[in-house]
């Protein structure tokens, strides 16, 4: 698709897909002075216009595209355009986004349970490690891998270990993956990352699985026993 050929702005999804390269860079405007960029090799980007305090205009990179989606580049272009009413320097604030991004994502539950999994290496054999490592990647992480573990309640917790207990029926499993879970905010709290663990006194409320007796016979069945082994003809040399 040629540029002489986008009929209205900002663009859409189709033409930011098909937009073919000329034999010069050129930028395309989007909207509020967002652009987009389309270089001879064909790389695309996204690009911001904002005058400095000089009062020179420049250019701010603020994702390639198709990584960056337009809806996506559009909300960044916003949180720059109130940085700047605000007096930020749009870079700074940006670099700032950016570190914010990065301490979120080495702050979340999955992070921080496979740290932990490292200090249990010269401590767990292999097999330990796989059963409890599989658990985690099983029943855990899909549900609060990604999120700050600071942020899961104690009854997000509860609830869904005792979902899991309810559905599967996997009491001991549950009891492991709870008390390893509970290790690991206690791992956290003596690194100094949180003040109190917040799965501590969960497993109070927990269900536990039933106890069974093991089979065993009365003292009026032994004597009729004892003469059924006595009796039994493949023993012949045992008597009791």
């Amino acid at each position: 698709m040629k540029r002489t050929d986008i009929k209205r702005r900002p663009l859409s999804d189709t033409v930011l897909a098909n937009l073919e390269p000329e034999l010069k860079e050129y930028r395309e405007l989007d909207g509020d002075d967002l652009y987009f960029r389309v270089k001879p090799d064909g790389k695309k980007a996204w690009l911001f216009r904002y005058k400095k305090a000089d009062g020179k205009w420049s250019w701010l990179g603020i994702g390639t595209y198709p990584e960056l989606s337009g809806k996506g580049a559009r909300k960044k272009a916003s949180e720059i355009i109130l940085d700047i009413s605000h007096g930020d320097n749009p870079i700074i604030t940006k670099q700032e986004r950016k570190r914010q991004e990065l301490d979120h994502n080495n702050a979340t539950f999955e992070v921080l349970a496979r740290e932990w999994l490292e200090t249990k290496v010269n401590t767990w054999v292999h097999d330990t490690m796989t059963r409890n490592k599989g658990a985690l990647e099983k029943h855990i992480f899909p549900i609060f891998g990604k999120r700050l573990y600071t942020s899961i309640k104690p009854i997000e917790w509860m609830n869904h270990l005792k979902g899991i207990q309810q559905k599967q029926g996997i009491y001991e499993q549950v009891s492991r993956v709870r008390a390893m879970c509970r290790d690991i905010y206690d791992y956290a709290k003596v690194t100094g990352r949180i003040d109190y663990n917040l799965l501590e006194g969960i497993q109070k409320f927990l269900q536990q699985g039933k106890k069974e007796n093991m089979a065993h016979v009365s003292e009026a069945e032994l004597p009729t026993l004892i003469r059924a082994i006595n009796n039994y003809p493949r023993l012949c040399c045992t008597k009791v």
